[in-house]
């Protein structure tokens, strides 16, 4: 594809340009969700700050995390260059803002649903900036794309790869808004589950050059369809505590609470007694009105008598 471009005179690194784009998206996207969720924008500057902070810390532990796993499958031979891995980002960002979230007692439910859109927006346009600079490549296909590197056509496995994640975003902004006043904390993993079921099958169709990395431990699935796979797990039980602890499942009206019989008769004879209270008080209102009224009507007929 277009590994560089030529811009007034600039060259330009396509996969560099579409990462900080993926970047951008973050604090745009908050911003234009911001009063969905209520959030002032101080507030929504410190989200994407946070956001971006922390996904390149997650991006960074997934880096640190494959060259230590092949490393064991290699037996210490294979090294790995790479500073950043994106696998990382949808798996370890919502365990550090679980951890925030305890330790200043915010809405962690609340906060998973605003970040979401962004961060599977973030690895659609590094996706897209892949498709250009010819790297994350798939087999080679005569009817592919022309990959300039190798000099041959191959799989777009890319372009679905980034195709499939934007159709999670529009999920997740359609969740965001169908969520908005029934139930909160259902977006982020249904968003993660999805990804991993996406991206773990176009693996498949992805070469990958290093033996360790293809097969990871000779199972046959790479190592990030081992990634993808425990980010599944972490998701399903993340959507399966939610709904044991709604009581209902994430596309279902809640059912009204049940009032207990004790409560009912409680709050029937408060209401009773609340009742007879204003009744009382408008009877001795009333009554006074009256006796009020009658002593001004005595003193007028006084008054008429000693005129006479």
């Amino acid at each position: 594809m277009l590994p560089n471009i030529t811009v007034f005179g600039l060259n330009i690194d396509t996969y560099k340009m579409f990462f900080y784009i993926a970047l951008l998206t973050v604090p745009v996207m908050l911003f234009v969700l911001r009063k969905r969720f209520e959030f002032s924008v101080k507030q929504t500057a410190f989200y994407s700050a946070f956001t971006l902070v922390f996904g390149y810390i997650s991006a960074m532990m997934t880096s640190w995390l494959k060259h230590i796993m092949l490393s064991y499958a290699s037996g210490g031979v294979y090294t790995d260059a790479e500073k950043l891995r994106n696998y990382g980002i949808p798996m370890f960002l919502p365990i550090f803002l679980l951890v925030y979230c305890l330790l200043r007692k915010d809405d962690f439910r609340k906060l998973s649903d605003y970040i979401a859109p962004c961060v599977y927006s973030v690895m659609t346009f590094v996706k897209i900036g892949c498709v250009f600079c010819g790297c994350c490549y798939g087999e080679p296909d005569e009817h592919g794309i022309w990959n300039e590197s190798l000099g041959y056509r191959t799989f777009p496995v890319q372009l679905y790869d980034a195709i499939t994640s934007m159709i999670i975003v529009v999920i997740c902004l359609y969740l965001v808004r169908r969520f908005r006043d029934v139930r909160s904390g259902y977006i982020y993993p249904i968003g993660g589950i999805l990804f991993a079921i996406t991206k773990g099958f176009w693996e498949n169709f992805r070469v990958h050059e290093s033996e360790y990395e293809r097969s990871f431990l000779g199972t046959g699935w790479t190592l990030w369809q081992y990634w993808l796979l425990v980010l599944f797990l972490g998701c399903a039980i993340w959507l399966f505590i939610l709904m044991k602890k709604d009581g209902v499942g994430p596309f279902k009206t809640p059912a009204k609470a049940k009032v207990p019989v004790n409560a009912k008769v409680a709050t029937n004879a408060k209401t009773a007694a609340s009742t007879k209270a204003a009744t009382n008080a408008k009877a001795a209102a009333s009554t006074r009105s009256k006796a009020k009224s009658k002593s001004k009507g005595k003193k007028r007929k006084n008054g008429r008598k000693q005129k006479n």
